[in-house]
């Protein structure tokens, strides 16, 4: 090492993207499995930066609720991917319109724009799929590899 720390990164984004579940409801989850966890710890693990410090005693409540290893929640390298979403004030416009759709009261100016935010939050759907299968291929390829290394 060159007398620079590691930096450990959180991929709980990540994880939470491949289960389909939003901070709140892992928060929800480990709630109702036993292990309180202030919400604001979690919202902190699911950053994009580089940890300050990581509390064990969450991060194993969280890879227990999630069903995943440690090294699939926290890890030495940058994750690579990155998952898009929609800024908040354009999700904001989208339900909304959804709203006004369902309730079939959307002008024809309306309809144009709805048709454009779904077709733009679809492109990112599929986007963060695809981030998401390369990253499940990544992650099972590294298994395999420590897998037949410790068996050699």
């Amino acid at each position: 090492m060159n007398g620079n720390i590691p930096l450990a990164y959180s991929r709980l984004r990540l994880v939470l993207a491949a289960l389909n579940i939003t901070v709140f409801r892992l928060h929800q989850r480990l709630g109702a499995a036993g292990f309180p966890v202030n919400i604001k710890s979690l919202y902190r693990l699911a950053a994009e930066e580089p940890l300050q410090k990581i509390d064990l005693r969450i991060a194993a409540a969280v890879c227990k609720i999630c069903g995943v290893d440690f090294g699939d929640l926290i890890t030495m390298e940058k994750p690579r991917a990155h998952l898009r979403q929609l800024d908040a004030k354009t999700q904001a416009r989208l339900e909304h319109l959804m709203s006004r759709n369902n309730e079939g009261k959307l002008t024809a100016r309306e309809k144009k724009e709805f048709a454009a935010l779904a077709e733009k939050a679809h492109r990112i759907s599929i986007e963060n799929a695809r981030i998401l299968l390369a990253e499940r291929r990544r992650n099972e390829s590294t298994r395999r590899a420590k897998t037949q290394a410790i068996a050699a």
